[in-house]
């Protein structure tokens, strides 16, 4: 069974990544994360069937993303994200994990893993959920950590929707 959007965890890892930009104030040198991203059809996609006669099935995808509204982190806006994915799919369950590399207008990049779980239907996402953490950045955003939850689903034509909340914090920066 094929999905026709693409593996839900390539889509959760895309959406974790675009919560992490930043939109609120710091507590204590952490900020609070609220953002909405989107991602297009998969640039890459493979499925791989598991004849163990549990409608099985093994996906790794790769998508392009971007963040709704003018979202930043660490002061830097946010450009895109590539959301790279795997999802182990049986019957009308998906279980997702995948990695995010993002970039700022300034060139420093952000990188995130995420986890979660995804309903189906007809092999088609219908919600996905999950949980997201930073593991780094480069430049302005070396030292990077942070985490939070993400919820998304499909839109018509075959991309996703994300909702990302959390927070974050860059080592050695300085707060105002």
């Amino acid at each position: 069974m094929r999905n026709r959007f693409g593996p839900p965890a390539f889509i959760v890892f895309i959406f974790l990544f675009l919560l992490f930009l930043p939109t609120a104030a710091l507590a204590q040198g952490q900020q609070t994360l609220s953002a909405n991203s989107s991602c297009g059809i998969a640039l890459v996609h493979q499925t791989v069937a598991i004849d163990d006669g549990g409608h099985h099935s093994i996906s790794l995808d790769q998508r392009e993303c971007s963040f709704e509204n003018s979202t930043e982190l660490s002061g830097s806006r946010i450009v895109k994200y590539i959301s790279t994915g795997v999802d182990d799919v049986q019957f009308d369950k998906s279980t997702d994990h995948g990695y995010a590399v993002g970039e700022t207008a300034s060139g420093d990049k952000y990188f995130l893993r995420y986890q979660g779980t995804a309903t189906l239907d007809d092999g088609i996402p219908l919600h996905l959920e999950g949980t997201w953490r930073f593991t780094g950045g480069t430049g302005k955003l070396r030292g990077l950590t942070g985490q939070g939850t993400y919820s998304a689903r499909p839109t018509t034509n075959g991309g996703m929707v994300f909702k990302l909340e959390g927070n974050y914090q860059v080592a050695g920066e300085s707060q105002p």
